[in-house]
Parts: structure tokens; C-alpha cells; sequence
């Protein structure tokens, strides 16, 4: 007999912690690498402590996944005073197989941040959307 599948919406407390969150579930669908990147996209001046207070990791485990995604070239690191300030590469395409036809910019506006009126940001991660090309005519 085949049963009816449910919509898989967990639930949230009055806090906007999802069950799983708050029974601290061991696994989501998104890595930590995905995770740091859309902290960038909703915020490239973040902190670091900042990011994995929000990741749930270590400092040093955000560390190590910038030079991941330095090195790969899906965000770059700019010096901006005594802070960083990161840009994300739009155009880079995910690393498994099974999603590499699908660019960074695809995650993004897939499951990343909303701006206050509901549309989701720009991919670049620094807010500033790109304007359309205009055509040539004649």
C-alpha cells in the first residue's frame, strides 16, 4: 500500500526555530559551505564570529571555508579598513555533479536572503542590483 506523503514543512516555535533546530537535528540539505556563502550574500561585511554564530560552527571552521571558497574562486576578499568585505562570484557553478549545471547565482536566489519587500537580492552579494544592458539600435 502506498501511503500519502505529507508536505515536509517542519514546524517553528514562537521564536522561528525550526523543530529540528531546536532538538538539535543532525543533518540539513545545505552544507556549511553553503550556509557561510548565504550569510555573505545576505551581508558581506559580516564578521566571522558573526557568521558562525549564525552557521552554528567554529570561528576557525568559518575560516577555513573562505580560503575553500577563495581558492575556488566563489568569493573574493577585499580589505576595506580594518575589515573584510566579500564578493560573491554569481557566475560560479556548484561542485557536484548532480547541481554543477546550476551557477552560485541560482542557490542564491533560490534559498538565500529577501530583501524588505520580498524579491531576493542581487547574486554579487553586495546589495547593488545590475542594471539591464541596453540594446543597440541602428
Amino acid at each position: 500500500m502506498v501511503g500519502h506523503m505529507r508536505p515536509a514543512e517542519p514546524p517553528t516555535d514562537h521564536a522561528g526555530a525550526t523543530a529540528s533546530q531546536a532538538s538539535g537535528g543532525s543533518w540539513t540539505f545545505l552544507s556549511n559551505h553553503a550556509h557561510v556563502l548565504l550569510c555573505l550574500a545576505a551581508d558581506p561585511h559580516q564578521t566571522l564570529p558573526v557568521i558562525a554564530e549564525k552557521v552554528g560552527i567554529t570561528t576557525r571552521a568559518v575560516q577555513l571555508i573562505l580560503t575553500d571558497l577563495i581558492q575556488g574562486g566563489y568569493i573574493e576578499r577585499t580589505k576595506v579598513g580594518r575589515r573584510n568585505h566579500y564578493r560573491i562570484n554569481p557566475d560560479g557553478h556548484l561542485r557536484h555533479p548532480l547541481e554543477a549545471h546550476h551557477r552560485i547565482a541560482d542557490l542564491i536566489t533560490a534559498v538565500g536572503p529577501a530583501t524588505p519587500d520580498g524579491s531576493a537580492r542581487d547574486a554579487a552579494g553586495d546589495g547593488a542590483s545590475t542594471p539591464p544592458r541596453r540594446r543597440r539600435t541602428g
